[in-house]
């Protein structure tokens, strides 16, 4: 392989002549060629220049210039850590360039310096080597999940904690909180604006938008209402659509800010006369400095009285502290109390919005008693667990099904990484077999022979005298585990100083909404929502859904499924 690579770079320095040729010709010297071939000439080395760019930019990120001192194995891996951490952060400051990361916040380079040094550590694996292990993690945490977990009582691969209760909606009280859950989630929607508008009502969504617009509004006079805009564009486009899709009137929105910058969120602040609330919700993810935000996932103390443990996500520990000093310097809370002194204060959010969202809520408590938070789908490492233990009673957590960033902390992408290099390591099947089975929905084509087979079986079944029923199926998908993940050889390998030092959890109480498909002769999907406790979000689940169930989208529809359901059953003569 890296005679190939040499010889392929080889070929890099004519294939730029050629191209910086082709464009002399086909911009500068073609007036004598016809129209139609030079077109398609044009496209050709404008394509070609687009490829030789990605290219030198893929390499850049995925090269790694330590690896002839690793090969040499002499180094001391302190030193060569070091090292990864020096490359790391060259590396973040040049794709980071277009940031607004000042002097005074140079610091932050090096935070996503030891985190990434620390998370590829001593790895040698390409694209299709992480997507093959994902695929045979699934396939592992679902054969664990079906059989291992049932038929092994106390003899269970992970550690088991406070199983999930499901919500009781013939309670009045657990009712009106699932009500307010579906409720405040249109708020958290609209605060993103009119990108995620457009795009969750591609074709309406523009015909509503235009009449709100206000074009050139930087130069028409201010509005009657008194609402404070902040920074939106000329033609106040989001505020257009946080009108659109929260139904606010321009009386009810008292503060709209779009400032986006290194832990500056936009936001909102606004009436909910029908609740007799002050709504502030704040944005998530949509901008390289909030991605910054995201993966400044270092643990940051918080100054908490009378609390030891007030470690929390350094990015949105940050971001919550700019926010509050903002709403206290601006006063842009005081005047709706000061109007309405007999309404309580909702915080909102959703993913990264939801996490300032928490951390904000429990900075605010003791001047707003009544305070509440809706986070949805909030960053699993958010604060310790001590911390979460006290946002009980005023922050309410929404996950969704499988959502990724959910389970997403430090200590758990620590996890991941090592069940994935081990997966990838036990592994003896051809990758292609792999992809095949991926993309046929099926593990027939991951067979091997009937040695292998017996071998595969005697590790992962140590307990022969259980009558397992679903011994058979087991044999199907047994060959994609072909070792134990009790490898102390192979974790030994990685046994060095980790990020890990304080875990951190979701915050407050955490509602868990979840498909299930009911093994009936219709095979009908039930929607159900679980209380479920921070604990049992420790472990990564690879499945399909991961990625979408994180989407606003799925969980205002996977709220719509559980109120039709109630509503259905209601309407049931008893």
């Amino acid at each position: 392989m890296p005679l190939l690579l040499y010889l392929r770079l080889f070929f890099t320095i004519p294939e730029i002549a050629l191209n910086i040729l082709g464009t002399y010709w086909s911009f500068d010297d073609s007036r004598h060629c016809p129209d139609e071939d030079i077109i398609i000439v044009k496209v050709a080395v404008i394509t070609n220049w687009c490829l030789l760019a990605f290219g030198i930019i893929f390499t850049y990120c995925v090269f790694d210039p330590l690896g002839s001192v690793k090969r040499d194995g002499n180094l001391d891996p302190s030193i060569s850590y070091k090292l990864a951490q020096q490359v790391w952060e060259t590396r973040c400051r040049h794709l980071c360039c277009c940031s607004r990361v000042n002097d005074s916040n140079q610091a932050i380079y090096t935070d996503l310096a030891t985190i990434f040094a620390t998370f590829f550590r001593n790895t040698n694996t390409v694209p299709t080597d992480v997507a093959a292990g994902l695929f045979l993690l699934q396939q592992r945490q679902r054969y664990d999940e079906k059989y291992i977990l049932p038929w092994r009582g106390t003899q269970v691969i992970r550690k088991q904690f406070t199983p999930a209760r499901r919500m009781d909606l013939s309670n009045k009280d657990e009712e009106n909180i699932l009500q307010d859950i579906s409720y405040y989630i249109h708020y958290a929607d609209a605060a993103y604006g009119w990108p995620l508008c457009v795009l969750q009502h591609f074709l309406t969504a523009p015909c509503k938008l235009v009449p709100k617009y206000r074009c050139c509004s930087c130069a028409r006079p201010l509005r009657n209402s008194g609402t404070i805009i902040i920074n939106d564009n000329c033609c106040e486009c989001n505020y257009a659509a946080l009108k659109l899709q929260s139904g606010f009137d321009d009386e009810d929105i008292i503060v709209a800010s779009y400032c986006n910058d290194l832990y500056e969120l936009p936001f909102f602040v606004a009436y909910d006369h029908c609740k007799k609330k002050v709504i502030l919700a704040i944005r998530g993810t949509m901008s390289l400095n909030d991605a910054i935000t995201d993966l400044l996932a270092v643990p940051a103390e918080l100054d908490i009285p009378g609390y030891h443990d007030t470690s929390g996500h350094k990015g949105m520990c940050e971001s919550a502290k700019v926010l509050k000093e903002k709403l206290k310097s601006q006063k842009l809370l005081e005047p709706a109390f000061n109007e309405h002194p007999d309404y309580d204060l909702i915080i909102v959010g959703h993913s990264l919005g939801a996490g300032v969202a928490a951390i904000l809520s429990i900075l605010m408590k003791p001047d707003y008693p009544k305070l509440r938070c809706f986070a949805y789908s909030p960053p699993g490492g958010l604060v310790s667990l001590e911390l979460s233990k006290y946002a009980r009673d005023f922050v309410i957590s929404v996950v969704t099904g499988c959502d990724l960033v959910t389970r997403v902390s430090l200590q758990n992408m620590e996890d991941l990484r090592n069940k994935l290099l081990l997966t990838i390591r036990s592994s003896r099947i051809p990758k292609y077999k792999v992809f095949l089975a991926g993309c046929c929905c099926c593990s027939n084509y991951m067979s091997q022979d009937r040695e292998d087979r017996e071998v595969n079986v005697e590790v992962a079944d140590t307990n022969e005298d259980i009558d397992d029923p679903g011994k058979e199926e087991k044999k199907s998908i047994l060959p994609l585990i072909t070792q134990d993940e009790d490898d102390e050889d192979f974790f030994n390998e990685f046994n060095v100083k980790t990020l890990v030092s304080a875990k951190l959890y979701l915050p407050g109480r955490i509602v868990h909404l979840v498909k299930e498909t009911t093994n009936n002769q219709y095979n009908t999907d039930q929607y159900h929502a679980y209380w479920n406790y921070p604990e049992n979000f420790n472990v990564i689940k690879v499945e399909s859904t991961m990625i979408s169930d994180h989407m606003l989208a799925a969980s205002m529809a996977m709220l719509n499924k559980i109120k039709q359901q109630i509503s259905v059953k209601e309407e049931l003569p008893s």
